[in-house]
């Protein structure tokens, strides 16, 4: 029988066993080597490491990784990068970092309408004649592009930024370093939901900082080496940034020492924005598993190339 295995570090493993197993009658979950035939196994789900047992599948067709970024585990030689691999970026997730970012902008521009708990739908109408910040989102991927439609919906003017050309779901997308400047002058919120790669690393700098309009404000959801930190302290300082929000940081998690902790134009929270959990990812994983064995489209697919 094919066999599923789930590396037995993704998080709360036995959850997601189960909820897989009855999801995919066609085959076997386990999250024990020991106690199958690695020949058997056609499908692969991992987490944070790469387990050295992935070259010894031979019959791998199928690896999902769980979480929205690569970037921790894209240089491991175990990595097989002949194999379809795919990132479980399900709609929870989406919404839920889509929701953050919403939360954060309403509490910085907007604090009598949040906290909300009616949900993003009903914000709209409450901010129709309000003078609205326009929006920028580095990275319109699968958690980027579903959030920059959704605060479109809301009410929001919103501009992208990106490093490739390709279709996108809204109108005013800038590509390449070529047209970073022009994205970044239109900017009074940046969003950083990139993927971290050597082109992104410490995007979030004082040369960008300058090109935003004055009293900009920052929200990073994306990862902590995005950022230096140095420099977004001195924008702060300096009024040039009205504030910062960060869920992500280099060390995790935040030394209790940090400036962060202390600095009053800051909202610091400990990586909460998305979330990963077998709850709402394993019957994601399903519906991927079904769908590729079916030939049917499906997203999130790992580009080695571009390392994310």
């Amino acid at each position: 029988m094919k066999i599923i295995l789930i590396d037995s570090n993704v998080k709360d493993v036995d959850k997601f066993c189960k909820i897989l197993s009855t999801n995919t009658n066609d085959f076997k979950v386990t999250s024990s080597i020991n106690e199958i035939d690695e020949k058997d196994v056609e499908v692969a789900i991992i987490w944070l490491n790469v387990p050295k047992y992935l070259d010894q599948l031979i019959n791998l067709k199928l690896l999902l990784i769980c979480g929205s970024g690569i970037d921790h585990i894209v240089n491991s030689p175990d990595l097989p990068r002949n194999i379809p691999t795919l990132r479980l970026v399900d709609p929870y997730l989406r919404n839920r970092v889509t929701n953050y970012v919403l939360r954060q902008i309403l509490k910085h521009y907007f604090p009598s309408l949040s906290p909300f708990n009616e949900g993003i739908q009903n914000i709209s109408g409450k901010i129709d004649n309000l003078n609205k910040p326009k929006i920028g989102i580095m990275g319109l991927g699968m958690i980027g592009g579903f959030m920059a439609n959704k605060l479109i919906e809301v009410g929001f003017e919103v501009c992208g930024w990106v490093r490739s050309s390709r279709p996108r779901t809204i109108d005013e997308v800038y590509i390449g370093h070529n047209q970073l400047k022009d994205f970044a002058k239109n900017c009074e919120v940046l969003v950083c939901q990139l993927p971290l790669t050597k082109a992104t690393y410490k995007i979030l700098n004082s040369t960008l900082f300058n090109l935003l309009p004055n009293r900009a404000y920052i929200i990073n959801v994306g990862r902590g080496s995005h950022l230096e930190e140095a420099e977004l302290i001195s924008a702060l300082d300096s009024e040039k940034l009205s504030g910062a929000c960060l869920d992500v940081f280099e060390v995790e998690p935040l030394p209790l020492n940090h400036i962060f902790h202390t600095h009053p134009k800051i909202t610091i929270t400990p990586h909460i924005a998305g979330y990963v959990g077998a709850d709402t990812q394993a019957p994601y994983a399903a519906r991927i598993i079904t769908s590729f064995y079916n030939d049917e489209e499906v997203v999130g697919w790992v580009d080695y190339h571009a390392h994310y």
